[in-house]
């Protein structure tokens, strides 16, 4: 489910259709009336072209952020293996991206679509980064702590997020992120928008599970996905190992909000 801010853009859209029209405040001569009533005619179709595509845009733009979020997901599910954590060269890169394409189309109803630039983008990085990490490119990256070493979900989701940025030129970013309380890696820090969303919003109790928040922003057009711990998380986040790595000592429960998905589209 998703909550969208998409009337703080209306004031944009009025002022450029306020500049379309001024030309019909302009008074014309007896030999002007012609050439300006096509003007306003014309102006009047591009108006109603933006009424009519604006929120079409939009909605193209928050169903792209919404598969983004599903396909890194799926691609982060098929790095729960505690073989492949350990020694991510075991990684079969075929048989990776096949299981993150079951993945998506599972859990979205849909096949991937092949014709969306950002997706094709997001799966270019994900490939890139576990042929990466299958080549050993990583192995000397994380060599300290308790995870040295260890291709995390965490971790290769962050280089995708970084690899998605680069291949876009930076019209897309895709990131983990959480609340600064239960952060682990620096790296990951929410931002002004992301932590506002946070704690104003997911960390609240009448906040609806897994509802998506997004909006048209100065920065582009942003979506936050909240997530929650989830068996698997327990052994990293759970208990004293929770108290331990996060920057507050807290120890994760499972349904427990854990930190969320951020999608900036410029």
């Amino acid at each position: 489910m998703i909550q969208d801010r998409s009337d703080l853009n209306q004031g944009e859209l009025n002022m450029l259709i306020k500049r379309l029209y001024s030309v019909s405040a302009v008074k014309p001569t007896y030999r002007d009336k012609g050439s300006l009533s096509i003007k306003v005619f014309l102006c009047s179709l591009v108006v109603v072209g933006l009424l009519q595509t604006f929120p079409m845009a939009y909605a193209g733009q928050a169903e792209t952020a919404q598969d983004l979020t599903t396909l890194l997901r799926s691609a982060r599910a098929v790095t729960v293996n505690k073989k492949t954590i350990g020694d991510p060269t075991l990684i079969n890169v075929k048989k990776f991206i096949k299981k993150t394409k079951k993945n998506y189309l599972r859990s979205s109803g849909k096949k991937l679509d092949k014709s969306n630039v950002m997706l094709g983008q997001l799966l270019e990085a994900i490939k890139q980064v576990v042929t990466e990490a299958q080549s050993g490119k990583y192995a000397d990256k994380w060599t300290k702590g308790d995870y040295a070493n260890k291709f995390l979900p965490a971790r290769f989701a962050r280089q995708t997020g970084l690899a998605f940025e680069k291949i876009t030129d930076g019209k897309g970013i895709i990131k983990l992120t959480t609340s600064d309380d239960l952060l682990v890696n620096l790296a990951n820090k929410a931002d002004e928008w992301e932590n506002k969303v946070i704690e104003t919003m997911f960390l609240k109790p009448n906040w609806e599970r897994n509802k998506v928040f997004s909006e048209k922003t100065s920065t582009g057009y942003r979506l936050i996905l909240p997530e929650y711990y989830k068996s698997g998380c327990m052994a990293c986040h759970g208990g004293d190992q929770g108290k331990k790595i996060h920057s507050k000592p807290i120890s994760g429960n499972i349904g427990d909000f854990g930190g969320a998905i951020s999608v900036i589209l410029k």
